[in-house]
């Protein structure tokens, strides 16, 4: 195909507004915090600000009081030249050593000419900020060492250089930790994944550092830890975001050199943490190309990938090795992998097909499947509830009528569908795997709990549409064939108890009426439904699914 054929017209097209107000949400919960910081720069309780001849300090005063802290100021260079250097260069000094039975590094910011002091005075010193940048990030819980104090050296109103102390943080540096050959892959695997939420945390609340390097992560008891905060931004918009945390996760992965193995799996668990932190199922690129319209996730660009996809499955056939995978008559599902950024990724593509004339007919004055799959889980996806992420949808139009509409998703590793958790027989299981089972009907009650309080209603809740996996000792739950999910402003009870019908229709003997009773528990109290409308409402689940089975059993 030449790639000169394909010139698309593309518009920037955000998947729903609801996915920017949840970034500006996000966004707002760090402004509280701000004004806290103001408390942090003044004498209180826990603070102590002091004038020591032409230097100013605030100290925490649980590192030291005030006479000890106006010690400590007028001793700082020359307990620094005692101490154990760790870097010392034109622009700063760090000496790591005790001091008061207290084990502390500080760090300097060098006296570099008039102008620099100049610019350091009106934007506030390096320390000030580094402050006031810890305090935050310690409210946020976002790991970094407790900062104790911070000193500025003044010649009048000029700030000359200015001095960082912390504690000291013992842990190796993620350099060293990757690199270490007795460190067992399960752990460095689990390091991987507490960066990756870190990664994620820090784009929650539009923070970047700046300078993600892996000596400026140190890994502790306690997790990552992030240092030298210098170069540490909180943005307000997100255009100058989104390109400075791009720089981060380039400068971070540029450096998992140790195997490409652990480069491509840094990178995608980095990559999917972000997505996955906001609950958007992201934005999109608009392409246009004759008759054909496809919105592109801007996160999976892949011009090879995208022009398969516009010209339809016999050109998909060509490039990509596709895989059948089990659907019903009315569509075509298929698997196959593409690379996004030098990383392999699997790929669900779902072609819908029509049912009927009359289908046909009603899609002339409604959206098509695909639009609607598209959009109801951007809906879910923005009320919090998780789904495959969406790497491509696309309509081709010829006049009114719809000729052909599809949908791609990127694979959920390592989730199943929930009823393959769920044992044949009771016989033989231990009691871990009983536990791991009640847990999961418990979560399950709760998660449809909370979309039918919210008013969703899904579709088809077969246990085959939901896929589940335990991350970090607790239960997720992804929502497929989202085309019929809708939602209201209040549920109705006739699709209420349709959901639960759907979701009560699969038998088996390890699912026992306990655990049906454990599901409904924990449905009714995400609803605040009274005992005696639960009871009404078990009832009329029970004759519906009967009534369902029944019909079932004759048409076989």
């Amino acid at each position: 195909m030449a790639k000169s054929s394909f010139q698309p017209s593309i518009k920037r097209h955000s998947s729903r507004e609801q996915a920017e107000s949840l970034t500006a949400v996000a966004y707002s919960r760090a402004i509280p915090t701000r004004r806290e910081l103001q408390k942090h720069l003044q004498t209180s309780e826990k603070y102590q600000q002091i004038v020591v001849g032409n230097n100013l300090a605030v100290f925490d005063k649980d590192f030291c009081g005030a006479k000890e802290a106006s010690n400590f100021t007028e001793e700082i260079d020359e307990l620094m030249d005692k101490g154990q250097i760790l870097k010392n260069d034109n622009t700063t000094y760090v000496s790591h050593f005790c001091w008061n039975d207290k084990d502390i590094v500080v760090k300097r910011y060098n006296h570099k000419g008039f102008i620099h002091s100049l610019r350091h005075t009106i934007k506030r010193s390096r320390a000030y900020r580094g402050w006031l940048l810890s305090h935050r990030l310690r409210m946020l819980s976002i790991s970094t060492p407790k900062v104790l104090a911070y000193i500025e050296q003044r010649r009048g109103i000029i700030v000359l250089q200015s001095y960082f102390v912390t504690e000291y943080a013992e842990g190796k540096s993620l350099y060293y930790f990757l690199r270490d050959d007795n460190i067992a892959e399960q752990k460095r695997s689990r390091v991987v994944e507490q960066i990756a939420e870190l990664f994620a945390k820090l784009g929650k609340y539009r923070v970047t550092h700046g300078d993600l390097k892996h000596s400026n992560i140190l890994i502790t008891d306690n997790g990552p830890t992030i240092i030298d905060l210098d170069a540490m931004r909180v943005h307000r918009w997100p255009v100058l975001y989104k390109g400075r945390r791009a720089k981060d996760i380039t400068r971070f992965l540029t450096k998992v050199d140790v195997s490409p193995e652990l480069r491509r799996y840094c990178r995608r668990a980095i990559l999917e943490k972000i997505s996955s932190s906001t609950k958007s199922i992201g934005d999109f690129d608009k392409i246009r190309r004759d008759n054909y319209t496809l919105y592109i996730n801007n996160s999976f660009r892949n011009d090879h990938f995208e022009q398969a996809l516009l010209a339809g499955e016999k050109e998909m056939q060509k490039h990509y090795q596709l895989t059948p995978v089990r659907s019903s008559r009315f569509c075509r599902v298929y698997k196959f992998n593409v690379s996004f950024n030098g990383v392999e990724r699997e790929i669900y593509f779902k072609e819908y097909l029509w049912r009927s004339v009359w289908d046909f007919i009603k899609h002339l004055f409604r959206a098509g499947r695909a639009r609607r799959a598209f959009e109801a889980s951007g809906m879910l996806a923005d009320n919090g509830f998780d789904v495959p992420t969406i790497i491509a949808m696309g309509e081709l139009k010829s006049s009114f009528s719809l000729k052909r509409n599809f949908l791609a998703t990127l694979e959920v590793e390592n989730a199943k569908e929930i009823h393959q958790f769920i044992p044949d027989s009771l016989k033989n299981l231990s009691r871990e795997q009983l536990r791991n089972k009640r847990e999961l009907i418990r979560a399950f009650g709760q998660t449809i709990g909370r979309m039918h309080a919210k008013g969703i209603f899904h579709g088809d809740l077969r246990l085959g549409n939901v896929l589940a996996k335990k991350q970090d000792d607790k239960w997720r739950f992804f929502f497929l064939d989202n085309e019929r999910t809708k939602k209201f402003r209040r549920l109705p009870s006739r699709l209420r108890l349709k959901n639960l019908v759907q979701a009560n229709m699969h038998r088996t003997a390890g699912l026992t009426d306990s655990d049906r009773i454990r599901f409904l528990k924990e449905y009714r109290l995400e609803n605040k439904i009274s005992k005696k409308q639960a009871m009404i409402l078990i009832k009329r689940i029970l004759k519906k699914t009967s009534q369902r089975l029944n019909k079932k059993r004759m048409s076989e």
